[in-house]
């Protein structure tokens, strides 16, 4: 594999300023959005790096479980601060737990039995799993809450009314709480759907590039995408089934949400 260097992340940085000289000309406004993003992208990417290498090379259990619990912290940020216009009274503990449990729960079982690593707590396959599980389990989590709190707030007067007429707060929910769910699992369903056959996944590649037979940097694909699959389900199955709780339809219902 080529070592590259920080000349050949230069060379491609010259597509971030034709992507933003785009934007001024066509009157896009996104330029200082692309240029934020992209100097995020090698800040974050940087100091990834270095912590990832010292803890491939420390090799330590409690490293690996810290460095768990730091990215499920970040994700839970993301998703509730950063990606979800609605938020309730205790989205971030709830986010946080359905996140976590579900991630490092389907991320243990698939790294050490689904693709057969020993020891567990082995840093280079456990922690990229990990991110990538993270990383479209918050999305899912993002959508499907989004989609949930936008139709509690909107239908509150049918709630409401099916409430007055003796429905529990789960009937009253239920369809709201299944349209959140069918929305947050498309995506990764439409991406199962089109995997290998438009596009070839970024850890198939990278994989490839280092040197892989490709008939197993496949199977590790496949796998990947299942345990993507679990974990965006179980998670956002979780955190949509803490929003339409009693406790948290009440809380709507009396507008105690932002």
């Amino acid at each position: 594999m080529v070592e590259l260097q920080w000349y050949h992340v230069a060379i491609a940085s010259v597509l971030i300023l034709v992507n933003g000289a785009l934007s001024i000309a066509l009157g896009l406004g996104l330029e200082k959005r692309l240029f934020i993003s992209a100097t995020r992208c090698v800040v974050q990417l940087t100091i990834m790096g270095a912590v990832l290498q010292t803890i491939f090379d420390a090799k330590n259990p409690v490293f690996v479980i810290l460095m768990a619990l730091l990215l499920i912290t970040l994700g839970t940020n993301e998703a509730v601060f950063n990606v979800s216009k609605r938020r309730h009274i205790y989205m971030f503990p709830s986010v946080l737990v359905s996140m976590g449990c579900s991630c490092l729960i389907i991320g243990t079982f698939g790294t050490r039995l689904a693709m057969g690593v020993d020891p567990l707590h082995s840093p280079k396959e456990f922690i990229p799993a990990l991110g990538m599980l993270l990383g479209n389990t918050m999305t899912a989590i993002s959508l499907g809450l989004d989609q949930c709190l936008s139709q509690l707030s909107e239908n509150k007067e049918k709630i409401e009314l099916y409430l007055s007429m003796g429905a529990t707060r789960w009937e009253a929910c239920r369809p709201i709480a299944i349209e959140a769910m069918r929305r947050a699992m498309l995506p990764t369903i439409n991406q199962m759907s089109i995997i290998g056959l438009i596009s070839i996944p970024g850890m198939m590649t990278g994989q490839l590039i280092a040197g892989a037979s490709v008939m197993n940097a496949v199977k590790s694909q496949i796998i990947i995408m299942y345990l993507i699959s679990g974990a965006a389900a179980f998670g956002t199955l979780s955190s949509v089934m803490v929003s339409n709780s009693p406790m948290m339809i009440t809380s709507f219902l009396q507008a105690v949400c932002v």
